[in-house]
């Protein structure tokens, strides 16, 4: 535990082992470590907020298949990787990924999120940023998916 009273005070610890003094509150542990794939095994979760914890690696692309899923808020973590294009599948879900500043294109190194998800998935946290979805190659993508991939 990194907090503990002393005197009537409450004192937290960092990592560190740095003392802070704060009377009013105190952060518990954050999350840590890598997101589990099962988590692609729970077809009625609804919201999955892991926002604001110190989760790393990859996001697993079973987590493409909760299809039942309204929010999937992993913002402001430490996730490293590229975004996976199985999140296209959350049409009706806001994805909020911002904050993870590590977060790259598998191929490129570049900040930029599959077409599928800039796309279809209308509350991805990002879609306006023309960084992460560039206007000109959703519009190429929309003009390829409406030619039914065909010349």
């Amino acid at each position: 535990d990194l907090c503990n009273s002393d005197n009537g005070k409450t004192i937290c610890s960092d990592e560190a082992g740095v003392d802070i003094d704060n009377s009013q509150f105190c952060l518990n542990p954050a999350l840590r470590g890598p997101i589990p794939a099962g988590f692609g095994n729970t077809p009625y979760m609804e919201v999955l907020d892991v926002s604001n914890n110190l989760l790393t690696g990859n996001i697993p692309p079973e987590i493409g298949s909760l299809s039942r899923i309204e929010l999937l808020d992993l913002s402001n973590n430490t996730l490293t990787g590229s975004i996976p294009s199985a999140l296209g599948a959350l049409v009706n879900a806001a994805v909020l990924v911002q904050g993870n500043v590590m977060i790259r294109d598998q191929h490129t190194d570049e900040k930029i999120a599959p077409l599928s998800l800039c796309n279809n998935v209308r509350g991805f946290d990002l879609f306006y940023d023309p960084t992460w979805c560039p206007p000109e190659r959703n519009l190429l993508g929309k003009f390829y998916y409406e030619a039914n991939g065909q010349e």
